[in-house]
């Protein structure tokens, strides 16, 4: 018989991990299911050398140090965590939900929370004329390793807070960065954008606006750009080594709608109070989801772990009642008078992180 878990969180990202971590310190036993061989999500898939700055009371760290960090918070938990496994179906069975896996496996919980992200990371393409034949070769949606940027002219295509943060992360590496974005304004936040603004009036930076690509060329690899004013119609161009497009990342969400959620125009998960969806039981965190007022950061993740840990509670066990042990913190031994921590396999470990 197939064991039934109190939750299983069906993504292992930053909303993912922090909601299991706050299902476990209620006395709840979750399971996560992630779809690729590692914990992190989309900061370690996508972004591992990403500097991020507003993860409230740290100054600074990468897209994989945050990983690392949550997914060794989340191990002191104990939950149970089942790689390469992608969910096809859910289905209701005597109150039960039962999560069926592509590999065939099947987990039995009473209450799930999807925290799937952006699901397989599908960029945003432009539709600009050689993307698809430069893209690896120079052309790229994402950075994973800033060292490859040494010394090389950059051409940054974007206005939002992704193109900002490589912007000025990569202008003290690459030889030279040029950003272009097709709109007069940017939608990054306002404290970065003037941050770029000064940037390109120092003339550390090249920044041209409303730019759009026109042509990309190269022997089997990006070495030229030309750019093009989508008003006045006026071209330039330039050497260019690496073009990196920040036009985000759309949700996949064919698995979303055969799971019976209901879903925005945009292919977001639609959440109510307490990150509830249209099926009772069946909640959503993190990046998937979109209600009135979201943003997608970091910050709003957390919090959304912790209501969503909350609203399974209540779905389990009655408004105000919890599982039946709570988390204390991490085990300790004590030695002599002294109370250390417990060094472990079990506290220590850091399962899954890339």
């Amino acid at each position: 018989m197939n064991k039934t878990y109190d939750v299983i969180i069906i993504g292992g990202g930053p909303a993912g991990l922090m909601t299991a971590f706050y299902c476990g310190t209620g006395g709840m036993k979750p399971m996560i299911l992630e779809a690729l061989d590692f914990l992190g999500g989309q900061s370690a898939a996508l972004y591992p050398e990403k500097p991020v700055y507003d993860v409230p009371g740290i100054l600074e760290c990468t897209g994989q140090e945050l990983s690392d960090s949550l997914t060794e918070q989340v191990m002191q938990i104990e939950p149970d965590v089942e790689f390469n496994q992608s969910v096809d179906e859910i289905k209701q069975v005597n109150g039960i939900w039962n999560l069926i896996c592509k590999s065939g496996k099947v987990y039995q919980t009473k209450a799930v929370v999807v925290a799937t992200g952006k699901g397989a990371f599908s960029p945003i393409k432009l539709g600009a004329p050689g993307e698809d034949e430069y893209y690896g070769k120079g052309l790229s949606y994402t950075v994973k390793h800033i060292g490859d940027f040494k010394g090389q002219d950059i051409l940054i295509v974007g206005g939002g807070d992704s193109a900002m943060d490589w912007t000025c992360t990569l202008k003290d590496v690459a030889k030279s960065v040029t950003l272009i974005h097709r709109r007069d304004g940017f939608k990054a936040h306002i404290g970065a954008v003037n941050q770029i603004k000064a940037m390109a009036d120092a003339g550390e930076i090249n920044m041209f606006i409303p730019y759009e690509i026109r042509k990309i060329e190269g022997q089997g690899k990006v070495e030229k750009v030309t750019v093009f004013n989508n008003q006045t119609n006026e071209e330039k161009s330039m050497p260019i080594q690496s073009i990196i497009i920040c036009a985000g990342f759309k949700p996949t969400s064919d698995a979303l709608k055969k799971w019976g959620l209901d879903l925005n125009e945009k292919g977001f998960i639609k959440t109510h109070e307490m990150c509830r969806t249209n099926l009772p039981g069946i909640f959503a965190v993190g990046d998937a989801t979109e209600y009135p007022g979201k943003r997608h950061l970091i910050v709003m993740e957390f919090g959304e772990a912790a209501s969503a840990a909350g609203a399974v509670s209540t779905h389990i066990y009655g408004k105000g009642k919890g599982g039946a042990e709570w988390w204390a913190g991490p085990k300790k031994k004590k030695t002599g008078n002294t109370e250390i921590d417990k060094d472990n396999d079990t506290n220590k470990q850091s399962v899954g992180v890339k």
